[in-house]
């Protein structure tokens, strides 16, 4: 292949003006009546000369290329690819145009496998034409494969039209391995990203998925959400079969983007049952991906595990749940199932009337219930008295934190308390002072030693007797405020004012401010104590307040109390102090056993769990407590103190702890406590109740287990609830085509894993064993792949996987292809300078040209005419 370049290319500007020169004396100085064949021809000789002078002064140059470049375009036709191949065509034909000279394109084709459509130099051939395998995408082979097709001793370059996107989720680094590796060898490689969104207009539905429990229990309720994208408002039918047969159909308006159509599923019958959605659309552009299946197993029967201090609670317990259930029953026994993987068959767990720390191994046994419900799902019930009320063991503090209620008080649920004391003048009459620091101190004495506690005094002046500290610090604050004297003065808002900026800075479950005084305070007080009150109300800090006998405070100390949401006491003497602070006081700072008829109240009547319960008689006791935050109270009753105080402790409440959930039934499943819950009010509820917490998915091994499948291959993990290293793994997977095949999972410190390659679409069985020491445990499973990301018309195609598997080693384009320019110091050449040539060819045609000036035309024609007789003789 040959070029032509100057040296100094401006110069060939000078023809211009040679030539109008030449051309403007010609037609001047030679007349039209006598021109002749010798100036016409002097003439052309001129413009040759001009020409010839004017190239050897710009340097012409011809360079003849001698390296031959090897350009292999390859190019997707996989299926995401499929309605744009007039467009690769098109990509290739403009590559084509662009070779660098002496050049020669072939053409490689590639889906999930790859094949040379066109060798280097034939006739270029459509893509259409080509033969793969369209179910997939491998960019890395087909790239490696066209590499090697290549001849020694060119310059080597892969123009790559693609989308991008790859079926195996690790194809990016295996393109940029297969990139680097070509780099190295010098292959240069370019891509040019091929946009295979979908268009606007075209009609697409698929459904991508479908939201199951893949195992349930026998009567329970089971739905599936079948996912389903469109890419424009369409009408559908979609259809759920079980076992090959139709089972129901819905008429569905689809609407852009996503779409759930819920189904659902019968549990009536024990089994495992094939189950596949189906949609078709009118004006659909693929079929593909328009079904999706999956396997549901139904277990008949529910294990329980019980573990009571009463045998009347096993017989109630056999009656509310029949026959679907095996009791495993454990009445004031020391030794129960303790580990995790002894607890994990059990679906539901009921704690009740028990103290655990009298049984075995209650530490691994608490633990054990924790990992169960937490991790694998399960059902924890607890019901009546655990003891657990103002214990500080770290392993009953581990099962109250279970608890969707707080019983007692513990550590888990420090309190700010505030006590503010009058020590004005007035407060020394009647011996208020006194009576004001014994409250003061006596409720010191039922704080917790993590409680915190600050101290305020005001009379005149206002003085921080004490600072926020730990309550467990308490014979210090006694001798402050036994240290305590009287003065002239009462600003009772400017103290609490001062008490609200202490306690604001803390953190804590519960903040009170107990207000100690006989209300007699300034009547021209800059704060308003009512409005403090509010105001530390509003900050979640209840005032309550103590009259230390006085008559004329009662209406000032009950408006601030009202105020700050708390409660007004009234102490009419020494005794009465007594009897307030170990019994109402008392009752709401430690929370005690309440044995009396209660009346019980439906809060969430819609909930399950007392659905078709319209009454629910009185009970007869339960455990005072209070609700958390984030639980559900379903139950409650009314508490009523001596200062006509109600407050609503729950009777039963349940919440969701990590996977599973946790319920408290406060009082008790059998005895005197529900001796009245009988027929459709008490035990239809304790029926419901028990049902409302069987789990959603039915797990029987001790150990979570996840199937992830990406396209090509998929990959299990275990992760069991204890590691053992010394564990054998295995996994016995069955192909759809019923092959199947037993591997040992890889252990990597964390889990248990392996990966396998899954072509074919269909059901994949699972038996999974593990086993250490001499216990085995095996549990079995599946998954169907119906779902191919291939065929994922709603993928996003992006040119970032290209931009991130090039870098700097070519070019990403985007709807356009590249300059195909090589390296010179790659190419060899050879070149050839003209200026010497075209000067002595000037010269020649110049001394021609003077030869036909001088001489007659008859005088030329006889020179050659006699030369040429003379030849003949």
């Amino acid at each position: 292949m040959k070029n032509i370049s100057f040296d100094n290319p401006y110069l060939l500007l000078t023809a211009i003006p040679a030539l109008v020169i030449l051309f403007c004396t010609f037609f001047w100085a030679i007349r039209k009546d006598n021109r002749s064949k010798a100036p016409v021809i002097s003439f052309i000789i001129h413009i040759i000369v001009i020409i010839l002078a004017v190239l050897a002064l710009a340097g012409t140059v011809v360079t003849t290329v001698m390296t031959e470049t090897g350009v292999y375009v390859v190019a997707d036709v996989s299926y995401s690819s499929n309605r744009n191949l007039d467009k690769v065509d098109e990509y290739i034909d403009q590559v084509s145009k662009k070779l660098p000279f002496n050049s020669k394109m072939g053409i490689v084709c590639f889906g999930k496998d790859h094949t040379l459509l066109t060798a280097l130099g034939e006739e270029i051939r459509s893509v259409k034409d080509a033969d793969v395998d369209d179910s997939g995408t491998d960019i890395a082979s087909a790239i490696d494969y066209a590499a090697s097709l290549f001849e020694e001793g060119v310059i080597k370059r892969i123009v790559l039209i693609t989308d991008g996107k790859q079926t195996d989720a690790k194809g990016v680094s295996r393109l940029i391995a297969s990139i680097e590796n070509l780099y190295a060898e010098g292959i240069y490689i370019d891509t040019v990203f091929l946009d295979n969104n979908i268009t606007s207009g075209q009609s697409e539905v698929q459904i991508s998925g479908v939201d199951y429990i893949g195992s349930t229990y026998m009567n329970h309720e089971a739905s599936a959400d079948a996912l389903v994208l469109s890419s424009a408002k369409a009408q559908a039918i979609v259809s759920l079969y079980k076992n090959l047969e139709k089972i129901d159909e819905k008429a569905v308006s689809l609407t852009e983007g996503y779409n759930v159509v819920n189904f659902d599923l019968h549990t009536d019958i024990a089994g495992s049952f094939d189950y596949q959605v189906k949609i078709s659309s009118q004006g659909d552009y693929s079929h593909h991906n328009n079904s999706y299946s999956f396997t549901q197993t139904v277990t008949s029967g529910l294990s329980v595990l019980l573990v009571t201090s009463s045998e009347d609670d096993v017989e109630k317990a056999k009656q509310l749940y029949g026959e679907n259930a095996v009791i495993d029953a454990y009445v004031n026994e020391s030794s129960i199932p303790c580990s995790i993987e002894d607890i994990c068959k059990y679906d539901e767990i009921i704690i009740s009337g028990v103290d655990v720390r009298e049984v075995q191994n209650y530490t691994a046994f608490i633990d054990a219930v924790d990992k169960a419900v937490s991790l694998f799902g399960k059902s924890l019930v607890t019901m009546g008295d655990l003891k657990i009320q103002n214990k500080t063991d770290e392993v009953l503090k581990q099962l109250e934190n279970m608890l969707p209620v707080r019983f007692g008080n513990n550590e888990n649920d420090p309190k700010v308390y505030g006590i503010v004391i009058d020590t004005s003048r007035s407060m020394i009459n009647a011996s208020h002072l006194i009576m004001a620091k014994q409250s003061a101190i006596q409720l010191l004495g039922l704080l917790g030693d993590e409680d915190y506690v600050t101290v305020v005094s005001f009379s005149g002046d206002i003085t921080v007797v004490q600072t926020p500290t730990k309550a467990k610090n308490r014979n210090e604050i006694i001798d402050k405020i036994n240290a305590l004297q009287p003065t002239q003065g009462t600003f009772i808002g400017k103290a609490l004012e001062e008490t609200y900026q202490l306690m604001t800075s803390l953190s804590a479950g519960e903040k009170q401010v107990m207000l100690i005084s006989d209300g007699m305070s300034y009547t021209l007080e800059n704060d308003d104590p009512v409005e403090v009150a509010a105001k530390l109300k509003d900050a979640g800090i209840v005032t309550s307040a103590i009259n230390t006998s006085s008559y004329t405070g009662i209406k000032p100390l009950e408006e601030i109390a009202l105020a700050g949401g708390g409660e007004y006491y009234y102490i009419q003497s020494e005794e009465s102090l007594e009897e307030l602070i170990f019994s109402e006081i008392a009752d709401d700072i430690t929370e005690t056993v309440i044995e009396r008829g209660s009346p019980v109240f439906i809060d969430r009547p819609n909930d399950s769990s007392v659905e078709g319960v319209t009454y629910i008689p009185d009970v007869e006791g339960y455990v005072y407590s209070k609700a958390k935050a984030s639980a559900t109270t379903v139950l409650h009753t009314q508490f009523i103190k001596p200062s006509s105080r109600v407050t609503e402790p729950p009777i039963f409440a349940y919440w969701s702890y990590g996977n599973g959930r946790v319920s408290t039934l406060t009082t008790s499943l059998s005895g005197a406590w529900t001796a009245s819950w009988t027929g459709r009010g008490g035990d239809l509820f304790l029926e419901k109740m028990l049902e409302a917490g069987i789990p959603k998915e039915r797990i029987d091994h001790p150990y979570t287990l996840s199937v992830e499948y990406d396209g090509q291959s998929s990959r299990i993990e275990i992760i069991p609830a204890l590691l053992n290293p010394y564990a054998l793994a295995e996994v016995k997977v069955t192909s759809p085509d019923g092959q199947s095949s037993t591997k040992q999972l890889t252990f990597d410190s964390e889990k248990y894993y392996y990966s396998f390659e899954t072509p074919l679409m269909g059901k994949y069985g699972i038996d999974i064993t593990y086993a250490y020491d001499d216990k085995s445990y095996t549990a079995s499973s599946s998954f169907c792949i119906s779902y191919s990301p291939e065929y994922d018309a709603f993928a996003v195609f992006d040119p970032s996987d290209l931009h991130t598997a090039i870098r700097s080693r070519g070019s990403v384009n985007e709807g356009f292809v590249p300059k195909l320019e090589n390296d010179e110091s790659e190419i060899a050449t050879y070149k050839m300078y003209f200026t010497a040539p075209f000067l002595i060819a000037a010269v020649i045609l110049f001394l021609i040209d003077i030869m036909i000036r001088k001489l007659k035309w008859n005088d030329i024609k006889g020179i050659f005419v006699s030369k040429a007789k003379g030849k003949g003789r």
